[in-house]
């Protein structure tokens, strides 16, 4: 079964939890996060291409293990290609830029970084994504996600090649 691109726009933001009922303002009675250390001003990252078709051929093997992809809005393809696996180094105040396979430019960004309010919680990077059409006008504005280190967000939507890129993008500090 093929999605229209708003229901997979709508589904991946409740699944990244980016709908209205994920609110991420502070309780003001509570203090402020720490502050993250200098030398957290940059975190490695992991950003994986995939081409999501519905042609019979399966996951591909050289994907590795990937749950979210047998889910929905996922499960709505049967098939996923690994297209590109690309090491980057994100920093606050600037983008790291990749080109897609599509001719637009994915940018990732480090927003801040979130200390953990108790010792065994994770900390959380905001993490700042978009995608340019090629000129620069923006196809997906500005993404803001709040992202634990190991765990892979997705965006998704555009088409390619009578199917639809995935791009996860994993922190890896």
């Amino acid at each position: 079964m093929k999605l229209p691109l708003y229901a997979i726009t709508a589904a991946l933001s409740l699944a990244l939890g980016l709908g209205s009922s994920s609110a991420v303002a502070q309780d003001k009675s509570q203090p402020d996060p720490a502050p993250a250390k200098a030398d957290e001003a940059s975190v490695p990252a992991e950003i994986i291409i995939l081409h999501a078709t519905n042609d019979g051929t399966g996951i591909d093997p050289k994907i590795g293990k990937m749950p979210e992809l047998g889910k929905p809005p996922f499960s709505s393809y049967n098939s996923y290609k690994l297209l590109d696996r690309i090491k980057v180094n994100i920093a606050r105040g600037k983008s790291a830029t990749t080109k897609l396979p599509n001719d637009r430019v994915l940018q990732v960004s480090l927003k801040d970084i979130i200390v953990a309010k108790k010792k065994d919680d994770p900390k959380k990077y905001v993490v700042g994504a978009s995608i340019q059409k090629p000129g620069g006008t923006a196809f997906l504005p500005l993404l803001e996600v709040n992202a634990k280190a190991g765990e892979t967000f997705f965006v998704a939507g555009q088409t390619h090649k009578g199917g639809m890129l995935v791009i996860g993008i994993k922190l890896a500090p």
